[in-house]
């Protein structure tokens, strides 16, 4: 972020590291991504590979139990930004 720009999220973002997995309906296939930073509002995650993301899908983090629904807003080479739906 510049710092001559003010901040637009509406929640404050956490740095972590996290493993994910990104489920969407067939004929999509589970795809693992490691979730770099989460707010209330969304999340920053990563693929290591090329990989076909659905536009809408569920963010699984299994070590917290955790399920929420995505929507994908973004995308610059790895990185994916996902706001959540639910």
């Amino acid at each position: 972020m510049r710092l001559d720009q003010p901040e637009r999220r509406a929640s404050i973002r956490f740095p972590t590291h996290l493993e994910g997995w990104i489920v969407g309906k067939p004929p999509h296939q589970p795809v693992q991504c490691t979730v770099l930073d989460l707010s209330d509002g969304g999340a920053r995650l990563t693929v290591p590979a090329p990989a076909d993301i659905p536009v809408e899908f569920e963010l699984k983090i299994p070590d917290h139990g955790a399920l929420a629904s995505a929507k994908l807003i973004w995308a610059s080479g790895d990185n994916y930004g996902v706001a959540f739906t639910d």
